[in-house]
């Protein structure tokens, strides 16, 4: 009979606990670095002199990064091991940082472009390494990872304009003293550097061979959801200090309003993990994260005076549609290789579209001169999220090769740790 060690036991539940913290931190640094640009974004075009279109452009640009470096973290992954992969993705954040706030030309350009490529490669790898360490509790976990990155990107946005125009440190601090949570998150996290490094598979593993996403209607279905659910989410949080301007709103006031939209998305993560372990499928979910995201977008063009309450709304369906994304990576996959897998090309589809937002925004409010057309754009994403989010959302799996599956009797019962849609 084997007996447990005492000490061995509190060993792992440190393990664990460190562990879990370091998950939080990674996910706490993946937005508050992109939503701190959107409420100085006026000080930022006086300054560098930027037009509508570069404006739009440098909103993009992470968004557009996080697309195209999501088909490379894989291999990040696979070369270095998903624990040392993410050590450098912080570092990069601390970097990308420091030079995009530096008063060098063309600094903001290329450290927006450093930083966008540490938090892309934290986007990707971070939902495998919570399906591989905590398989039956990934749910949960997403949805603390989830809760900080908004929790973050809120502070980020509520408190730039205070940073910048109360405390008078200008635009720059603003958006270059999130380093200094990086640079922390990254010695929380440096004790995962010198252990056992896990490295996802180049090809295929045993029992069966992975099907591509790419292939496959499910990978499609979730990756649609993602783009059209991050475009609105984007598009709102870059554009709505400009947009509050000509409706009368003082740059405090838009910038607590997108801090109390982005507190109800907080709130929504924590409470949307449990939520959606409680449904056989998720199509209510998705269908609900479209509603209230257009219910938001509507309100906002047609009713602005009200804004808050309508932010609120939308604060709602931008928390629920986020974890609701994170989570079907893993709730429509088998195991962590694939979910990282689905995790890659939904984010690499899903940030290029979602690149398309911010940009289209201020490319249809130069030429027209007021806000129609970009809410119209805006509204009709948030309606095609109701139809991708119920389709994404049908108990459906990214199924393995047809010649090598395992019987359908060996398959049934999984919970939602071992890829289950039920949770």
């Amino acid at each position: 009979m084997t007996v447990e060690r005492p000490g061995a036991a509190v060993t792992a539940a440190s393990h664990t606990g460190f562990l879990t913290l370091g998950i939080v931190l990674i996910g706490a640094n993946l937005r508050a670095p992109i939503t701190a640009l959107g409420p100085v974004l006026p000080d930022i075009q006086t300054d560098l002199h930027l037009d509508g279109a570069q404006a739009g452009l440098l909103n993009a640009l992470p968004l557009l990064t996080f697309g195209v470096l999501s088909l490379v973290a894989p291999g990040l992954g696979r070369r270095f091991g998903l624990e040392r992969a993410l050590g450098c993705a912080l570092a990069a954040l601390v970097v990308g940082s420091v030079v995009r706030s530096v008063a060098v030309p063309g600094a903001i350009w290329g450290g927006t472009v450093l930083l966008s490529a540490g938090i892309a490669v934290g986007n990707v790898l971070l939902p495998g390494l919570v399906k591989r360490d905590f398989a039956e509790r990934a749910a949960g976990r997403i949805g603390l990872y989830a809760a900080a990155m908004a929790g973050t990107a809120a502070l980020a946005s509520g408190l730039a304009v205070p940073i910048a125009h109360t405390l008078g440190l200008g635009w720059r601090w603003a958006i270059g003293i999130w380093a200094l949570f990086a640079c922390a998150s990254l010695l929380v996290w440096l004790p995962q550097l010198t252990g056992q490094q896990h490295h996802l598979p180049s090809k295929g593993r045993a029992g069966g061979v992975a099907a591509s996403p790419w292939k496959h209607p499910v990978g499609w279905q979730v990756s649609i959801f993602f783009v059209l659910q991050s475009l609105v989410f984007y598009s709102l949080i870059d554009w709505f200090g400009t947009y509050g301007a000509t409706i009368g709103l003082s740059p405090e006031t838009a910038g607590f309003a997108l801090l109390v939209y982005q507190l109800v998305a907080i709130a929504t993560n924590l409470g949307g993990a449990p939520l959606i372990r409680r449904f056989a499928d998720q199509r209510l979910v998705g269908f609900v994260c479209g509603l209230l995201l257009l219910v938001g977008t509507v309100g906002l063009f047609l009713w602005p005076r009200f804004a808050i309450v309508w932010l609120i709304g939308g604060g709602f369906g931008a928390g629920l549609s986020m974890v609701t994304s994170l989570s079907l990576f893993a709730l429509r996959t088998r195991d962590h290789h694939q979910a990282s897998a689905l995790s890659s090309m939904a984010q690499c589809i899903g940030y290029l579209g979602a690149a398309a937002g911010p940009f289209l925004v201020g490319v249809l409010h130069d030429a027209s001169h007021g806000w129609g057309l970009p809410f119209m754009l805006l509204i009709a994403s948030s309606a095609l999220v109701m139809v991708f989010g119920t389709l994404a959302g049908r108990a459906r799996f990214i199924e393995t090769d047809l010649s090598r599956r395992a019987p359908s009797g060996a398959r049934g019962g999984q919970r939602m740790g071992s890829g289950s849609a039920t949770g």
